[in-house]
């Protein structure tokens, strides 16, 4: 697994269902399919948080947690794979003050 230092945070950006479990197409007509997926490609759990995460003045302490969902900004971090996962699964790793907000709280 993938260890992020510093001020980074290591996300497992959420994957956007267009179909589903049922095989029923879950887009109704007239939804902009790009927009759909640029959003929920905003949206991850974090698997990973640095040790300096919110260490900063503006944070008394850090404001989210490993297995929160998060929203982040539209171009923060970047993908990676993690070399020791036979299945490559895509994170990113991105700033703490890439996070915007946590949901579901």
């Amino acid at each position: 697994m993938l260890k992020v230092k510093g001020y980074r945070v290591l996300v497992k950006p959420k994957e956007v269902e267009k179909v589903s479990k049922s095989g029923i197409i879950v887009l109704v007509e007239g939804t902009n399919e790009t927009k759909l997926e640029e959003a929920g490609q905003q949206f991850g759990t974090v698997v990973g948080i640095g040790d300096t995460c919110w260490a900063g003045e503006a944070f008394s302490a850090p404001w989210c947690r490993i297995g929160d969902t998060i929203l982040f900004s539209r171009h923060a971090g970047r993908f990676v794979y993690d070399p020791t996962d036979p299945e490559e699964t895509a994170y990113m790793i991105m700033n703490d003050t890439d996070v915007l907000a946590v949901v579901g709280e």
